[in-house]
């Protein structure tokens, strides 16, 4: 059945950066793109969810959910010296992620991995970019859908290499799977860029994730890493927020399905 315009569902793909894509950095070990999907007429009662408990906790809603000062108790999160405080707000945080409707897709970057293999730092922006934006367009074609991408503005050049992505698969399509530019260009509307005082609660979702995705690596590759309530509570959920294949997809959209990996590790 062919949808109509009206018909059809239409996601916004939130993106945030972890780490820095600058190999010469020895500061950061992985450089970590995260993409938060949210069907548009999500957006809203993600929000209030999340407003709800930054109202609770802080008598506001400006309270940006990171996961770095989350983890250490510090910056607005210092509030959270007593355990049982603590321990309260993560059990909300859990059932806000937890119950929100939102999907995640991970490129990562092993720094050193691709310092071995001879990678630069055009390398790295340039494919976790653009295996990023395949993933979206392709959750995007097998559903019949349509979307935006929606960025946290870095810097000149990361934003360059962002909008080359988009640029080229409008222009060229998808080589494997094959998708012509024609059906890109009708499932793709537009790329935004935001600054972080627009505090979007899907990029911070991104960020939050863009940990979990971290400490998970971490865990595959036996690397010690601090874990504590919150470290458990947001490992716990990435595995059931991270994309997967329906289990009720036909054999044509499966063969596009099995080209997306939400959690791509490089190189």
């Amino acid at each position: 059945m062919i949808l109509t315009p009206q018909q059809r569902e239409y996601y916004r793909l939130f993106i945030d950066e972890s780490g820095t894509p600058n190999l010469r950095d020895l500061q950061s070990e992985l450089y970590i793109l995260a993409g938060c999907s949210v069907n548009k007429n999500e957006c809203n009662n993600i929000k209030i969810l999340a407003d709800q408990i930054k109202f609770k906790y802080w008598g506001l809603t400006d309270v940006i959910f990171h996961s770095r000062e989350i983890s250490r108790r510090e910056g607005k999160f210092s509030i959270f010296k007593d355990k049982n405080k603590y321990n309260e707000f993560i059990k909300d945080l859990e059932i806000f992620l937890s119950s929100s409707k939102f999907k995640m897709f991970f490129i990562m970057v092993d720094k050193n991995k691709a310092r071995q293999a001879g990678w630069n730092d055009v390398k790295v922006n340039k494919d976790t970019t653009l295996y990023l934006v395949k993933n979206f367009l392709l959750t995007l074609i097998t559903t019949d859908s349509k979307g935006e991408m929606i960025i946290e503005s870095a810097s000149a050049e990361k934003d360059k290499y962002l909008l080359d992505a988009f640029a080229y698969f409008l222009g060229s399509g998808i080589v494997h799977p094959k998708v012509d530019y024609k059906t890109i260009q009708d499932t793709i509307s537009s790329v935004s860029f935001v600054t972080k005082k627009n505090n979007d609660i899907e990029e911070q979702i991104s960020d939050l994730f863009g940990y979990a995705a971290k400490l998970h690596y971490f865990k595959q590759q036996e690397i010690d890493f601090r874990i504590g309530i919150y470290e458990n509570m947001i490992l716990k959920l990435l595995h059931k927020k991270i994309f997967k294949i329906p289990k009720d997809a036909t054999p044509k959209k499966d063969k596009f399905f099995k080209e997306i990996d939400p959690f791509l590790v490089l190189p």
